[in-house]
């Protein structure tokens, strides 16, 4: 299915299973070893739901966590990402992440783990690029 078809398919079918691509749901999504079930949304987005999009500036198709609800839009960023994007509009929306398939193990997003995972990883943003030197620092002086 083409990028361009899959709004349209969600909206005919209300319901798609897609493999995300890219470093920005990190750890979250990793890559191959992981498929996302979408939903059309019926109701507008929460906190937290991570969301199929089409970005305003290049019209690409993004997968990302809603960060906080505005008048103007939501704000969206990527779990292994530090930059916001602003005012992204529900028509904009295209699908509501439900549950994904890591491997062969499906986790639902109201799994209580999940909700746990969320609140965690939202919680420690401002601590996590430090966190993250930190780490990579350390994991050179073991090299």
């Amino acid at each position: 299915m083409y990028s361009n078809d899959l709004g349209a398919y969600l909206r005919e079918h209300g319901e798609a299973i897609i493999a995300p691509m890219g470093f920005s749901m990190l750890p979250l999504l990793k890559g191959d070893s992981c498929q996302v079930i979408l939903k059309y949304p019926k109701q507008p987005p929460c906190k937290y739901d991570v969301v199929l999009y089409r970005r305003v500036s290049d019209g690409r198709l993004v997968l990302h966590r809603i960060i906080r609800c505005t008048p103007q839009g939501y704000l969206i960023r990527g779990d292994n990402t530090y930059q916001d994007e602003e005012g992204i509009t529900e028509e904009r929306i295209l699908g509501v992440m439900t549950g994904f398939y890591r491997k062969d193990r499906y986790i639902s997003c109201e799994d209580q783990r999940y909700l746990l995972y969320v609140r965690v990883w939202t919680l420690l943003y401002p601590l996590r690029r430090i966190l993250v030197r930190v780490l990579r620092c350390l994991w050179r002086k073991i090299k």
